[in-house]
Formats: C-alpha cells, structure tokens, sequence
C-alpha cells in the first residue's frame, strides 16, 4: 500500500513537471515577419531557376523559321488529353541528332526540355531529334513454321497409314 502510494505520488509530480515545462509563458507569442524596409540594394535579385524546368514528348505539327518557334503535340500526362504547347528557341538552346531549328520538320518527333519565360512564352532548353532508328524494333512475330520447345513437327499420321510406315 505504501509502495503504490509512493509510485502515484511519483508519477503526478512527473506529469505536472513535464506540463510546466512545456508549456508556453503567457502573453508570449511568435515573433511576427519583419516590417522592417530593407534597401533595395540588399534585397536579393530576382534568379531563373533552372529547377522549373520541364519536358515534353511529341510531334511537330508547326515551324516558324522567322519566328524561332514550333509547336509541339504532346500527352498531358495529368490530364491524358493531348495538347499543344509553342516553344520559342534562342542562342542558349541545345539540339541533339540535329543541327538547329532548320534540321526539324513537321511531323519529326522530339523530346524537350522546356522553362517558362517572360510573359507567357516557353523557351526550349535543348531539343532531341527521336530518329526511328533510336527506337527499339518491333517484337518480330512468331514462326509457326519452327518447332517451339516440347512440340514436333512431324505430321500425325492416321492408324493404317502407320501400320504400314512401321512394317
């Protein structure tokens, strides 16, 4: 009886320790944000984040050389509808399996890595040409000529017919 009376005793003064020690002082808040101006000149510059980069997967179905923009038919993967999307090109776009805008026709298929840029316009950071020789063959279809493992060509042959092949 003694002992549970001690072990009680024990564990409400651990109980109220643990919620004084956690609790907040009243009249104490979070400190609100700043409202203190800070120069112009300390403020930090406005960066393009290469991060938002994005890609896209589809088929030319415009050019404007003059332009220096195609558009692009792609899947919205989000969505699963199909979309277009007008990228411009500029001197920091890279191209692979083609030398520039002018290696690109209308129904080539591309993949491109693309970033917003002023206004409403995507700018595309590299294009790939996607050759048909790049993707990989069809799966060739079956000859039903060849045996398949466990099977034999050879013809079944009706019962007389193999009476006399075995005599």
């Amino acid at each position: 009886m003694k002992l549970n009376r001690i072990l009680g005793t024990l564990g409400l003064l651990i109980t109220i320790t643990t919620f004084v020690a956690f609790a907040e002082e009243p009249g104490v808040s979070a400190p609100a944000a700043s409202t203190i101006p800070v120069p112009a000149d300390l403020q930090p510059a406005v960066v393009q984040n290469e991060n938002n980069a994005q890609w896209a997967w589809g088929e030319v179905t415009n050019l404007d050389s003059q332009a220096q923009a195609l558009t692009l038919k792609y899947l919205d993967y989000e969505t699963d509808q199909e979309k277009e999307l007008l990228l411009s090109v500029d001197e920091k776009t890279t191209y692979e399996n083609i030398k520039g805008l002018d290696g690109i026709k209308v129904k080539d298929t591309l993949s491109v890595d693309y970033a917003a840029g002023p206004g409403d316009k995507y700018i595309a950071k590299n294009i790939s040409l996607e050759s048909p020789d790049a993707l990989p063959p069809a799966p060739a279809q079956p000859d039903t000529n060849t045996p398949q493992p466990g099977t034999s060509m050879e013809t079944p042959v009706s019962g007389a017919a193999a009476e006399s092949q075995a005599q």
